[in-house]
């Protein structure tokens, strides 16, 4: 009889402390992948500073857990999320992504431009398609702001690694038009001495919409603390706490006078 009980209380051991039976504990840590570029995520002094480093630890605050965060080129970003290998990163959303991510929130919304040289400003969509304004379109490496623009066989385009290289492709005539996000090479510009070279705020394209996104397989994880992670996350843009995070690395304020 005592050797039946202590069997069942074995098993009841195992059901109850078996990974998929435990709780979502403060201890668990998560990958929060960010973009590495000035300004949405660099190093500094020997810390890891940025846009979506400071949208990353809010969120983990407001939902009480804990994140390591990894700079990353865009492309790996997307990746690291799309495989698994980041739990969490805020990145544009993409049709292309939908089978491997999940989209936890919509965070901020970025305009895309086509930036050219002052004195060459475009005044109208059919201007994109004449070669006297527009020979090449550089754009940035493992981005897809525009399929219809990149994949349009009549433009000719080139590929960029970085918002600093595209302005000073631009300025020095290497492109005749920056496909690029306006405040950020606002903010870029002005580093560079440049925001008087071009033609700001540029001519709209479309707006984008930056996700709360993780890889479909946390969804499986019954542990994965999705419901806090959203709710923080909602409860921080309700709160206008991710445009406060915007505005102090983007000097949104400065930008919308200069575009004035």
């Amino acid at each position: 009889m005592r050797s039946l009980r202590t069997q069942h209380l074995t098993l009841l051991f195992l059901l109850l402390f078996s990974p998929q039976f435990l709780p979502y504990t403060h201890a668990d840590e998560y990958i929060f992948a960010s973009i590495e570029f000035d300004p949405f995520g660099y190093v500094e002094d020997g810390a890891i500073k940025g846009i979506i480093p400071d949208i990353a630890r809010a969120i983990a605050d407001e939902a009480n857990i804990q994140i390591e965060i990894k700079l990353l080129p865009y492309s790996r970003v997307v990746n690291y999320t799309k495989n698994g290998d980041a739990d969490l990163a805020i990145f544009s959303r993409n049709s292309d992504n939908d089978a491997e991510v999940d989209y936890i929130s919509l965070l901020f919304e970025q305009n895309v431009i086509l930036l050219t040289k002052k004195g060459n400003p475009l005044l109208s969509h059919k201007e994109i398609y004449d070669p006297g304004k527009i020979q090449t379109i550089g754009y940035l490496r493992g981005t897809n702001f525009c399929p219809q623009i990149l994949q349009d066989d009549r433009l000719s385009t080139y590929e960029i690694k970085d918002f600093s290289q595209g302005l000073k492709m631009l300025n020095s005539n290497r492109i005749s038009a920056f496909l690029t996000i306006d405040s950020t090479a606002l903010y870029e510009s002005k580093k560079l001495g440049l925001q008087d070279s071009f033609e700001f705020p540029g001519f709209s394209i479309r707006t984008l919409d930056a996700w709360l996104q993780m890889p479909k397989s946390s969804a499986i994880d019954k542990t994965f603390p999705i419901d806090a992670i959203r709710s923080a996350a909602n409860k921080l843009k309700t709160e206008d706490k991710i445009e406060a995070i915007l505005k102090k690395h983007l000097q949104t304020q400065q930008i919308q006078s200069h575009q004035q």
